[in-house]
């Protein structure tokens, strides 16, 4: 293959992992689990051999993430490794525009649930605007 816009998934090595942190002052009650804590789950496309080396990867990645700073406020604070929510193989043969990645089986609902999955245009794009701190 030589399409520059086409990433060979062949061998069936391609995974998405998504990666759980956590931002907090470094002074906390560890003891109070009911504290707000800012989380972020991050997507990350890995290639590996096998899952078990995807999901060490992803594990490298969540952990070399971690760092301290002073924000705005002069609070010490820190980004925190929390673990791995999801694993997932992707299972098309090439990575290109438009190809599925990944899935949710939402199961048996009411079209009523089902009809609320769907976001507006100026909503999704609103929340893209945000997310990017623009």
């Amino acid at each position: 293959m030589n399409d520059p816009d086409k990433i060979s998934n062949e061998n069936k090595n391609w995974f998405i992992a998504e990666i759980i942190e956590k931002c907090e002052p470094i002074t906390r009650n560890e003891e109070q689990e009911l504290r707000r804590v800012k989380t972020w789950g991050n997507f990350h496309l890995i290639k590996a051999e096998n899952s078990k080396i995807a999901y060490e990867k992803a594990v490298n990645i969540g952990k070399s993430g971690e760092y301290k700073f002073v924000n705005s406020d002069n609070v010490e604070m820190e980004w925190i490794f929390i673990g791995i929510a999801d694993l997932i193989p992707i299972y098309d043969e090439n990575i290109e525009d438009g190809c599925e990645i990944m899935f949710e089986d939402y199961g048996f609902i009411s079209n009523k649930r089902a009809m609320k999955f769907a976001i507006t245009k100026h909503v999704l794009l609103e929340k893209i605007k945000r997310s990017r701190g623009i």
